[in-house]
Order: C-alpha cells, then sequence, then structure tokens
C-alpha cells in the first residue's frame, strides 16, 4: 500500500526514440486537408500508476507565407470538484518543437508530426491536451497561430482498495478470559487486492501489530474473515486494534479505511 499521490509530476515522454517524430509526405495538397490538427490517439487506463499514459498525435502543414513551422503541447487535468488547471510543472511540455529537418515546410506537401505521450497520470482525474501551433516567415515573424484541444482522458481509480469493515469480539469458549476476534476483509476497489496480511494489538500486547493473519486475494467486492484469540478485557480497558496491509504493500484507492477497534468482551 504506497502513500497516495495526492500531488505528483507527470514524467512526460517522447513516444519517437529521437526528441520529436517528423515525417514528410510529398505531393499531398496542403488545401486539401486543414492546415493542422491533434487527437488523442490512446488513454490507458490501469490500477498501476506506471502503467497510466495519455498520448497525443499532431500534424501540421505549411502555408504559402508561413514555412516556418512550430508546435507546443500542453496538458491540462481537472479532478472532481475542481476546474481545469494546466499542468506547468511537466518536463517537456509547454515549449515550442520545430521539425529537426529545417526543410521541412518549404514544399506545399510536406507535413510535419509529432506524437507525445505523458505517463504516471495520478487519479481520479481527467486530463487533455491543449495544442498550439504556429506559421512563420523566413524572418522568423509569426503569420499565424492556431490551437485545438483534443478529447478527454478519463483517468478513473482503478487500484484496489482494502476495507476492514466490521469486527466481532466474542468470549472464547473454553479458554478462561480470552477472546475470539473475528475481522471481516472487504475489497471496495475496482481491482483483484492480491495477497494481504491484518494485523492485531490486543488488550495487553507490548508490540503494536505482533499478531498477523493472512488475507487470501480478493476480487473486486469480495471479502474475507480472519480471527484472532487473546486477551478479553473489561469495560473501559484497552480495545483490540487492527490494520489491514500494515507493510504497505498494496496501493490502495483509500488509505484511510485500513483499520478498525473493537472493545473486547469482558472475560
Amino acid at each position: 500500500m504506497v502513500a497516495r499521490l495526492v500531488t505528483a509530476l507527470i514524467a512526460a515522454t517522447l513516444v519517437a526514440p529521437s526528441a520529436l517524430a517528423a515525417a514528410s509526405e510529398r505531393g499531398a495538397s496542403a488545401a486539401s486537408s486543414a492546415p493542422a490538427g491533434a487527437r488523442l490517439v490512446s488513454c490507458h487506463r490501469s490500477p498501476s500508476l506506471a502503467a497510466r499514459v495519455a498520448v497525443v498525435e499532431t500534424s501540421m502543414r505549411p502555408l504559402p507565407a508561413g514555412r516556418r513551422l512550430a508546435v507546443r503541447v500542453d496538458l491540462w487535468q481537472r479532478v472532481p470538484g475542481a476546474r481545469w488547471m494546466q499542468r506547468t510543472d511537466v518536463p517537456g511540455l509547454g515549449v515550442w518543437i520545430a521539425p529537426s529537418n529545417p526543410q521541412l515546410g518549404s514544399q506545399p506537401g510536406d507535413v510535419f508530426k509529432y506524437r507525445q505521450s505523458v505517463g504516471r497520470l495520478v487519479v481520479p482525474a481527467s486530463y487533455r491536451f491543449r495544442v498550439s501551433f504556429r506559421w512563420s516567415d523566413a524572418a522568423g515573424a509569426v503569420v499565424r497561430a492556431t490551437s485545438v484541444t483534443t478529447a478527454t482522458c478519463r483517468q478513473p481509480d482503478l487500484r484496489p482498495d482494502l476495507v476492514l469493515a466490521a469486527v466481532q469480539a466474542t468470549p472464547a469458549p473454553r479458554r478462561n478470559g480470552l477472546a475470539r476476534y473475528a475481522v471481516t476483509v472487504r475489497n471496495a476497489g475496482r481491482s483483484a487486492a492480491p495477497r494481504s496480511v491484518v494485523a492485531a494489538t490486543l488488550p495487553g500486547d507490548a508490540i503494536p501489530n505482533g499478531r498477523t493473519r493472512s488475507v487470501p486475494r480478493l476480487l473486486p467486492g469480495a471479502s474475507a474473515v480472519v480471527t484472532f484469540v487473546g486477551p478479553g478485557c473489561a469495560a473501559g480497558g484497552q480495545p483490540a486494534s487492527f490494520v489491514a496491509d500494515p507493510a504497505n504493500a498494496i496501493d490502495e484507492a483509500d488509505e484511510a479505511n485500513n483499520t478498525i477497534a473493537a472493545v473486547c468482551p469482558a472475560p
């Protein structure tokens, strides 16, 4: 259970092996299609932070008076209940990119293509790209500029979520002064939770979470019951407490529901 990322940098990487992907397509008429465009080509959702990726693909053609081409990609993010905000902390975004071939754009049929991916998207949130295009003349003066916004990449939280839903404490049969604690563990998340552990601190224990029980792999919505036997206590005494995944081995959607306490029955 990795500490939930409230804020995190999104690492930007270029899909192409080089810093940019540019292609020249001779013979196509610049007037036969729009001079520039961008589209969201991939929105990969995953319970894993490292696997959540959005990819944008752009293309632009030269204009008669503007044969120097440049493109800029910006990322916008919206978390539930908030407005769209531009991410200014993403490496590689928000800068103007020109073709690596300075001759690209000299012919009417040239096409400058650029693709970029952004990974490690935090959840839950929505993302979209704002792509700006700029045409300049031979002296570097901007003759035209425009921008487009892509479709939205929605990233729901698909992580598992271990919840200690209930604990029932009863006197242990034929064990004087001991109690039996039945702890219900439920996966309230959207993906399977791997094998995990529930730890207990019972009345009188000197070492917190020193008692453990294994929990099997849980599919979304599934639950399991683990039991502990240990000292009971009188009313008002030290309660028995339990925690799921005490070693923080599972990345969960909610880290605030992993503990529960129960007043143990009197012996």
